[in-house]
């Protein structure tokens, strides 16, 4: 018996979370495809049909089968919101052709022309391995860890680490400043990318010598509440942003570190993208050690 309109193959949805920008379709929207929740990976957006999926549904095409209508060409992810909005609150407002650029701007063209080929249960998993492989530059993300000094509420001058101590001894009046560590993250792909978690990992080492790695995570404790980004974020490509934490907090992470036995070695950035990946900066020594002296 035939399937219909909602009976997705394993490889239909495979090819969805694989190609999509990691956000639900909607223009703007920074609600990502899967957000990690207490460890497990919970799915945040549902399968949208651009054409209606029932003769009662938006944008129905009754020349269409069920095949044709739970095929690639015809889903996008929308989260449970917009799936609403689109499909039932004002759907008159999102006809076919907006849909389907929506598609376009999430999806990458390779993915879909592939997608068009004659594609069997034999080959499916290597053409979306292929796929996937070919954008891995279109969602390049670029992460710095740096040091600054927060001249004003929209100013803040960045400088290496190892460049901290430096420009404090050359410049004595910035003593007086807020210092704060800097991940700096640049999007320098072809595709927008949802920015899930920024975190900074402590490298540790015990009072035996043995090493390992904490994480303090940012979403946790924002210092900076009124200029860092909202996260789930959105992140255009081409853009930049930056998340700022006080050096402060990071002194006293290391000061409870100190307490319990252990000795920082160094600190780096994480930042997890709503597609699961993770992105990390180099390690920075700490204390910071100076290239100048």
């Amino acid at each position: 018996m035939a399937g219909g309109p909602r009976d997705y193959s394993s490889g239909t949805e495979k090819a969805l979370f694989r190609l999509s920008s990691g956000t639900c379709y909607f223009p703007d929207c920074t609600t990502p495809i899967i957000r990690t929740i207490e460890g497990h990976p919970v799915v945040e957006v549902e399968i949208a049909h651009i054409r209606g999926a029932n003769k009662n549904s938006a944008r129905f095409d009754p020349s269409m089968d069920d095949a044709e209508r739970s095929a690639f060409a015809n889903l996008i992810l929308l989260c449970t919101v917009h799936h609403k909005l689109v499909d039932r609150i004002s759907p008159e407002k999102y006809p076919v052709e907006v849909l389907r650029s929506w598609k376009v701007l999430n999806e990458a063209t390779e993915g879909i022309e592939a997608l068009r080929q004659d594609v069997t249960a034999a080959n499916f998993e290597a053409l979306l391995e292929r796929i996937a492989g070919s954008l891995t530059l279109k969602r390049t993300v670029e992460l710095d860890l740096l040091a600054g000094f927060v001249v004003s509420s929209t100013d803040i001058a960045t400088v290496p680490p190892d460049s901290f101590d430096v420009v404090l001894r050359h410049n004595p009046h910035m003593a007086n400043m807020t210092h704060v560590m800097v991940s700096n993250i640049r999007n320098i792909g072809s595709q927008p990318v949802g920015i899930e978690a920024v975190d900074l990992y402590f490298g540790l080492q015990a009072n035996d010598g043995s090493e390992s790695e904490a994480s303090f995570t940012l979403l946790g404790r924002n210092d900076f509440g009124s200029s860092n980004p909202l996260l789930p974020y959105r992140l255009q490509d081409g853009a930049a942003v930056r998340w700022l934490t006080k050096m402060e907090t990071v002194r006293y992470v290391v000061e409870t570190a100190t307490e319990n036995g252990s000795k920082v070695l160094n600190l780096r950035s994480r930042v997890r993208l709503s597609t699961g990946e993770v992105i990390d900066s180099i390690k920075v020594p700490w204390p910071f050690k100076s290239s100048w002296d």
